[in-house]
């Protein structure tokens, strides 16, 4: 079975043509790359660029001396080298863009371009069609994958899908740039010819230019929801995506805490909102790190937050609380007026099955209301039985309604009457 039609269709053009549709693949990606950095701060656009044109211009001098108007060694050795550089810059901007990051160890990839470079000059290998092409192709094989391998590192980073096809693009373009290395090294040898890869690359530079453009618009894409679902001050999830993330519908034991800043508003009024948001981000870190499940957290306004917790029995609920409020109370916030010491009130509250989320996260603000009223710096556990939500509004400031249990700052626990 031949090749499938439309590959014929392409590999009955002449050679002129096969190269200009060579050249115009990396003058398509150079000017892609360029607008697409215009717009955005990612690394390595302009590597990408520079690599790409500096194929196209490689592509160029080869269809030029084909054509008889540059001298022999003057068009191979140039494209040669160009391309080979090319290769190695492209191979750095997608390492960077990958990582977004640049290293000063990525020129050694440049250096190993120029170090080949200067091996085939000096061994005049240029002069010799068949093995010239092979050490290209090879070189590019080489860079290729160092590219693919980079991209495939950073799924496991930022997992956006426009990665797989970049890789899979890569991985074509790889190996068909190894076939037609196979095919020069081994003529009648390779599983495919030489001439049939080379046009199958000329699609692989168009896909790998079309996939990195939209890698950064889905990166772009991710980086304005992570900004729209994240608080600005502290990084952790904002009161629109933590409510937004609760589970539709509650499994029994899951449950809630409410987290509060004691005496925030006196800590404003003496420092200022300066040191008010210092006290906010440090909390905050204290909150997420005692939660062990950062997913959870959320700021829900203010100096309040909320942890949502699943599979919590009673007595793990209560110690969880408690680890929370000890996490907090041993931090100390230094201000030019002296050190703040930090406390935070927590409110729990455990589903049973009986109400819905809403009701939950009341509960669980009901018994912060009921820490704040007991002096602060404390947990309390709203238990199912202890009161309805309706009847809240009812109750008269001196007498709360009845909490199942509290636990002092020292650990004690006791009941409430």
């Amino acid at each position: 079975m031949g090749p499938p039609s439309w590959l014929v269709f392409g590999l009955t053009m002449d050679l002129a043509t096969v190269l200009l549709l060579h050249k115009s693949s990396f003058i398509v990606g150079a000017a892609c790359f360029f607008y697409v950095k215009w717009r955005s701060r990612e690394p390595g656009l302009d590597l990408l660029a520079v690599g790409y044109g500096l194929l196209a211009i490689a592509s160029t001098l080869a269809g030029i001396g084909e054509q008889g108007r540059l001298r022999y060694e003057v068009w191979t050795l140039g494209s040669f080298s160009i391309g080979a550089i090319g290769y190695g810059a492209m191979a750095m901007g997608m390492i960077q863009l990958s990582g977004r990051r640049r290293k000063l160890a990525d020129w050694s990839l440049i250096v190993a371009a120029v170090a080949l470079v200067a091996l085939v000059g000096a061994r005049q290998w240029y002069m010799d069609n068949h093995l010239r092409a092979a050490l290209f192709n090879a070189n590019a094989a080489a860079f290729l994958i160092l590219s693919g391998t980079s991209i495939a590192q950073g799924f496991f980073v930022d997992r956006i899908p426009a990665r797989l096809g970049l890789l899979l693009s890569i991985g074509a373009a790889t190996a068909f740039s190894a076939l037609v290395a196979q095919g020069m090294v081994f003529p009648g040898h390779s599983p495919i010819e030489p001439r049939y890869a080379f046009f199958m690359l000329i699609i692989c530079h168009f896909s790998i230019a079309l996939f990195v453009v939209v890698l950064v618009q889905e990166r772009a894409q991710a980086g304005l929801e992570a900004r729209a679902n994240t608080d600005g001050l502290t990084g952790i999830a904002n009161r629109q995506h933590f409510l937004a993330s609760l589970p539709r519908a509650l499994s029994k034991a899951d449950a809630f805490l409410m987290i509060d800043i004691d005496h925030f508003k006196s800590v404003n009024d003496r420092y200022g909102h300066e040191v008010g948001d210092r006290v906010i981000v440090a909390v905050a870190e204290r909150v997420a790190l005692a939660s062990q499940s950062p997913g959870w957290v959320g700021r829900l306004g203010g100096e309040e937050f909320a942890l949502f917790l699943r599979d919590q029995t009673e007595e793990g609920l209560i110690a969880k609380a408690e680890q929370v409020r000890m996490a907090v109370a041993g931090l100390a916030v230094a201000t030019r007026e002296g050190t703040i010491e930090v406390t935070v009130s927590v409110g729990a509250a455990r589903w049973n099955g009986e109400f819905d989320a809403l009701e939950l996260r009341e509960r669980a603000d009901k018994a912060l209301y009921i820490a704040k009223r007991g002096g602060r710096d404390r947990v309390e556990l709203h238990q199912a039985s202890s009161t309805s939500v309706e009847g809240w509004a009812d109750w008269p400031d001196d007498e709360p309604p009845q909490v199942s249990r509290i636990i002092l700052p020292h650990g004690d626990r006791s009941r409430a009457a």
